[in-house]
């Protein structure tokens, strides 16, 4: 089976002076990867290269086996990426946002696993608020029904159990394991412990290279 997220290669920086370089790794459908680092070592910089959010200054990117880039059109349900700072529409509600989310991806059938992340998430009964009336754990919830909804191919998260407490961290937790169990590729930055879920493989971003590292539990 090819590889759902393949990177060849990839550098970015800022002018002259370079963030990260000959980044490689690849995810098959179905793994779980943790991408760990200490803070200002390019870890959010990558995941929005690999969203295609920015262009990386060398290397490539690869979704599904075909080369992507910002400029890519993607198949719906391919690629969902959930940053640090998740952001909305300002005159959407929540339940508006899962609305429009799968009808941009033509995914109705997705509609019961919405409700049912929603109401996993505590967020059941506030679907009709606005993100901005939302604490920032809200917020990151409502991203994470948003993409968990859609079951894309290659999941990335940007430290999604940060702004979480533990209950939800757990449902996170259980609910990418389920994504994988079902071919989604998931790669996630994290600082801690992930409580209830174990890594395929662990990747450490440090001084400009990323590296192979040992696992978290």
């Amino acid at each position: 089976m090819g590889a759902a997220l393949e990177v060849r290669d990839l550098s970015f920086g800022y002018g002259d002076v370079p963030v990260w370089e000959d980044v490689s790794f690849s995810l098959a459908p179905g793994q779980v990867a943790f991408l760990v680092g200490p803070n200002g070592a390019g870890k959010s910089t990558l995941f929005r290269c690999l969203a295609g959010w920015l262009a990386p200054r060398e290397g490539e990117i690869r979704l599904l086996g075909s080369p992507f880039t910002g400029r890519t059109r993607l198949e719906p349900g391919t690629l969902s990426f959930v940053p640090d700072v998740p952001t909305f529409y300002d005159d959407l509600t929540a339940i508006e946002h899962v609305e429009l989310i799968l009808a941009a991806n033509r995914a109705d059938e997705a509609r019961p696993r919405a409700e049912q992340l929603l109401e996993r998430f505590g967020l059941a009964g506030r679907e009709r608020l606005l993100p901005s009336a939302y604490s920032r754990g809200m917020r990151e919830k409502l991203a994470l029904v948003l993409a968990l909804a859609l079951r894309p191919r290659v999941l990335l998260l940007d430290e999604p159990h940060g702004p979480l407490d533990h209950e939800a961290s757990l449902v996170l937790s259980g609910e990418l394991a389920a994504a994988a169990s079902e071919g989604t590729a998931v790669l996630l930055s994290c600082h801690h412990d992930v409580p209830g879920l174990n890594p395929d493989l662990t990747l450490e971003l440090a001084d400009g290279t990323l590296r192979p590292a040992g696992g978290l539990g």
